[in-house]
């Protein structure tokens, strides 16, 4: 229920781009062509600059076709702080969920050509909190499991249901993309018009499988989900890896292999670093996940070499601390702007030991000419595009859960396995032991990261999500587009 309405415009300093940038908010006019499509996506990631690869890939598919002139709009949960330093016109309502004393403020706002409603974080959050991999919220879980199923009347998400479904009518939705289990529960009740479609970028995303279901990904254990992914239009697999995944622990989905958006990368030419001089053999989220005991073990064994962990949500405050304690590791902020990362980056290690969906940071520092030294799980090696230097052997988590609360705690849900740390310590000195070599494969990472980006089909997204919809209307016919 709507209480309230306000219209917000931000005061810059005089100049022509701000004038500009800063007219009062209006949805973007409808684009004109037949084909146009009207796409509605639910960001899951929080915050507005959110750095995860799979908030960046939905925003730059979203902003992508934004640009060819579809109608696109995202529920995106984020700060008014956010959209203050986006510097963008925006409205103000507030909203309730299920109760008074569930208030939420809404901003509505254009960003990249796309229309944003903004779900105020602090607010959201004390509603619907959040799990993390380290600090599950067992109750938390199990209502909205028991919600998902009928067995519990949950009035907020009853409140959510209703407020995202009439956001869908009201837009006129064309495509409902999303990878969240609330969100799969309103696909459900969806009408055929509207075509459905679950972007998978992580298997924990998923209530199946040895990773299904795990906290802080939005997903359930529940049956529920995997009836609900049999009757949706697509299930979009972010990689070979992920597809694979899907086709063996979840037999009778039908998931679809897309790459991400190339514009997520970038517009080539992209600038080449020749980083042999450059400080730091880096980790980006060197979590437990993604790799900690590999990271912690080679900067203790390997104490000549400056290390650098750039902190993000998957390190836990135990293991910030365990590497703070190193002389030769550089704790570093995340940065908004890449571009200001590479030229530190010597080697980028990716040493994750999870059924890693991609790994998109791999692409992006070879498109840059920087080494990567990675492990071989999930979609990693899919990302090293061809490169075969660097790719090393670990000990893949198998799903195990953590019971014990100090251990979960510090290390997170899963059980971690032991590794092997002397191939590591093997590749990070041939890298380093001339220059000649480094540079070599410096230049094999910038050519094939640079082919595999030039390689996919801009148009390979906008034909998949009319066929999907063909294939609803006409009650199974496909009609291939040309």
């Amino acid at each position: 229920m709507i209480s309230s309405i306000t219209h917000t415009l931000l005061n810059f300093p005089p100049s022509q781009t701000c004038q500009q940038t800063c007219s009062v908010y209006t949805p973007p006019t409808t684009a004109s062509t037949n084909n146009a499509l009207r796409i509605f996506l639910i960001q899951t990631a929080l915050g507005l600059f959110n750095t995860s690869g799979g908030y960046k890939a939905n925003y730059y598919l979203m902003s992508s076709l934004a640009e060819r002139g579809h109608a696109c709009r995202s529920i995106v949960v984020c700060p008014k702080k956010d959209i203050l330093s986006a510097r963008v016109a925006f409205t103000e309502e507030k909203i309730c969920f299920g109760g008074e004393t569930n208030e939420v403020f809404v901003y509505r706002f254009v960003w990249g050509k796309i229309e944003i409603i903004g779900l105020e974080l602090e607010q959201y959050l004390k509603i619907f909190p959040r799990s993390s991999i380290s600090q599950p919220l067992k109750e938390v879980e199990d209502r909205m499991e028991r919600w998902l199923e009928d067995r519990e009347n949950a009035q907020e998400y009853d409140a959510y249901l209703q407020f995202i479904t009439k956001e869908l009518f009201t837009f006129r939705t064309t495509h409902f993309l999303f990878n969240d289990s609330v969100s799969l529960k309103i696909a459900s009740t969806l009408p055929p018009i509207i075509t459905r479609v679950f972007i998978c970028h992580a298997c924990e995303h998923l209530s199946f499988g040895p990773y299904g279901g795990v906290p802080g990904f939005g997903s359930s254990s529940s049956p529920i989900e995997f009836k609900w992914l049999k009757e949706i239009e697509g299930i979009w697999a972010v990689s070979q890896a992920v597809k694979g995944y899907i086709e063996i622990y979840g037999k009778g989905l039908s998931p679809t292999y897309l790459p991400l958006h190339p514009a997520i990368f970038g517009e080539p030419p992209f600038k080449m670093y020749h980083n042999f001089d450059a400080p730091y053999i880096l980790a980006i989220n060197p979590g437990s996940v993604k790799g900690f005991v590999i990271f912690r073990e080679l900067a203790e064994k390997m104490k000549d070499i400056k290390f650098a962990a750039v902190k993000s949500w998957s390190i836990s405050e135990y293991q910030l601390e365990q590497l703070s304690k190193l002389p030769n590791v550089e704790i570093l902020s995340m940065f908004k702007n890449m571009n200001e990362l590479w030229p530190l980056v010597k080697v980028l290690l990716v040493p994750s030991i999870w059924y890693e969906a991609f790994g998109l940071v791999v692409v992006e520092a070879m498109l840059r000419g920087i080494p990567v030294i990675c492990s071989d799980v999930g979609g990693i090696p899919e990302a090293k595009c061809g490169v075969n230097f660097g790719t090393i052997h670990v000990n893949l988590i198998k799903g195990e859960r953590e019971t014990d609360p100090e251990t979960l705690k510090r290390m997170g849900i899963y059980r971690i396995p032991p590794q092997n740390i002397e191939p590591w310590i093997e590749s990070i000195r041939y890298l380093l032991s001339n220059r000649e070599t480094y540079e070599k494969i410096s230049q094999e990472c910038y050519e094939k990261a640079t082919k595999f980006v030039k390689s996919i089909d801009v148009e390979i997204y906008e034909r998949w999500l009319i066929e999907i919809k063909q294939k609803t209307l006409l009650n199974g016919k496909i009609i291939k587009m040309n």
